[in-house]
């Protein structure tokens, strides 16, 4: 089963982390990035506006991913975030981190 959709028209990658079906009680909006966050503070799926752009793969790629998953690392007081993409031809990695001023006991790891 994907845990992942893409809108062609809209050029919009959801990613679907949220496999116990848990409640999103917000979000967090960096940039062209929505990280949907759990009641427990889990990051439970994330949306990539300009998705082809920011990746550097085609639409036709980002319909047929055979790998999309989100990564949180923390570091100290430092959140990591990674959106992991991959083809059968290509990866990607984009990681980014939260601002110290964004995550206080929002996101868990």
């Amino acid at each position: 089963m994907k845990n992942y959709e893409y809108e062609n028209d809209l050029d919009i990658l959801y990613i679907n982390n949220n496999s116990e079906k848990e409640k999103i009680v917000g979000n967090l909006t960096l940039g062209n990035i929505v990280i949907d966050i759990g009641e427990t503070g889990k990051v439970l799926g994330i949306e990539i506006d300009c998705a082809s752009k920011l990746f550097n793969f085609s639409s036709a790629q980002l319909k047929d991913l055979k790998v999309a998953k989100v990564q949180v690392m923390k570091i100290g007081n430092m959140l990591t975030l990674a959106i992991v993409i991959a083809t059968s031809i290509k990866e990607h990695t984009f990681q980014f981190v939260i601002p110290p001023e964004t995550n206080k006991n929002i996101i868990t790891c």
